[in-house]
């Protein structure tokens, strides 16, 4: 039992000493500040080239940079499109659904029914079958 408890000891003494070490360490590091790239700068990878500062752009691999100066003013063909619709005045709703009423969907029942099968009795909604057997009727309009 005396073993298992050195061992713990011994265990516990390591970390302690190693995590004041790394507290020291992390203390001693000064901090490492990443500087922006500069204004008008171009950067160019396998991606392809980005440009950065007051006009940044991007281009794919392969094609050339942009020369063409920056904006000086005149007319934006962003901010003017060609085709102008004023906007609607007045709302109107989508018309309202029909739906028919329980009278209209039970005649066009019998009717698809009577229709379909020679043998159809819209008394018992049903039509006789080939042996003599009788069925209801299903039709579209259930």
């Amino acid at each position: 039992m005396a073993i298992f408890q050195r061992i713990a000891l011994g265990c516990v003494l390591a970390l302690a000493s190693l995590s004041q070490a790394d507290f020291a360490a992390a203390a001693s590091d000064a901090r490492k500040l990443i500087t922006p790239p500069r204004t008008n700068t171009v950067i160019c990878d396998s991606r392809g080239c980005f440009g950065f500062g007051q006009r940044q752009f991007y281009t794919r691999p392969g094609q050339p940079l942009p020369i063409t100066p920056p904006y000086a003013g005149g007319l934006n063909r962003y901010d003017s499109p060609r085709v102008h619709m004023p906007p609607r005045e007045t709302y109107a709703p989508p018309p309202r659904a029909l739906y028919p009423s329980p009278a209209q969907k039970l005649r066009q029942h019998q009717t698809w029914c009577a229709e379909r099968y020679r043998t159809y009795n819209p008394g018992t909604n049903s039509y006789t079958t080939i042996n003599n057997g009788t069925k209801p009727c299903r039709s579209p309009f259930d």
